[in-house]
């Protein structure tokens, strides 16, 4: 297994939620091995969303089993209890079935991550590795589905109401925008720019509160409908 492969991080947790306790337990181990991040398994979303009142002092990637979810929805349920999740926690769908569909529902509600039933333990760990690094883990083409329909979507309603972006973003901000909205990491951006990947992760929180988005995804349909459009302050 390559180096590039593992998350190295230490104040990173692993956090698998599903019924399946065995397997779940046979993957926490393999994440623990193979990986620095602590990882420990749970029943259901309940039983997470009430132990994270407790606040847990480090980054968190919750893989939610799909195993059996055969619709091409998500329950209506399933989705109100992954809203309530807080944003900052990494929101990953594992065992997937390729033909289910969900995906890109699954987006729409703050997952950033898919890894499939035939996808290998390795793929899993190169998979987290890139969404703690501040990726994401999808395919090139959901990506673009998605932000190409819900960037035409947003000029739509733009048009129809004669309305303008409205923003406040510095060059600074735009030149990360712009860099997130091409698939560039934390460390990615961190590297480019020559500045901490901790500055870049203030950067990414105040561009999100300014064009009101709540995840990378959609500040990157935002950008692809809006970003060089108005004048930007320096």
């Amino acid at each position: 297994m390559s180096e590039s492969s593992l998350v190295e991080s230490t104040d990173c947790r692993v956090v698998i939620v599903g019924p399946n306790y065995f397997q779940n337990t046979l993957l926490a181990t393999y994440i623990e091995s193979y990986s620095t991040c602590s990882c420990c398994v749970m029943a259901s979303l309940d039983s997470f969303i009430c132990c994270h009142q407790r606040s847990f002092p480090c980054r968190i990637a919750l893989l939610y089993d799909c195993f059996g979810l055969q619709q091409k929805v998500l329950g209506e349920c399933l989705q109100l209890k992954l809203r309530q999740l807080p944003c900052e926690i990494l929101l990953v769908l594992f065992n997937l079935d390729r033909s289910g569909g969900v995906e890109h529902q699954a987006i729409e509600v703050g997952v950033q991550g898919f890894f499939y039933s035939d996808d290998s333990v390795q793929t899993v760990l190169k998979g987290l590795a890139a969404i703690f690094e501040g990726g994401l883990w999808m395919s090139r083409r959901t990506m673009t589905e998605v932000i190409l329909e819900h960037g035409f979507a947003h000029r739509r309603r733009r048009l129809a109401a004669h309305d303008e972006v409205q923003h406040s973003l510095t060059h600074r901000e735009v030149e990360i925008l712009g860099l997130l909205s091409s698939g560039a990491t934390n460390k990615c951006i961190s590297d480019t720019l020559f500045i901490s990947q901790h500055t870049v992760r203030t950067h990414l929180n105040n561009i999100f509160k300014k064009i009101n988005v709540s995840s990378r995804l959609e500040a990157a349909v935002w950008a692809a409908d809006s970003l060089f459009l108005p004048q930007y302050r320096n």
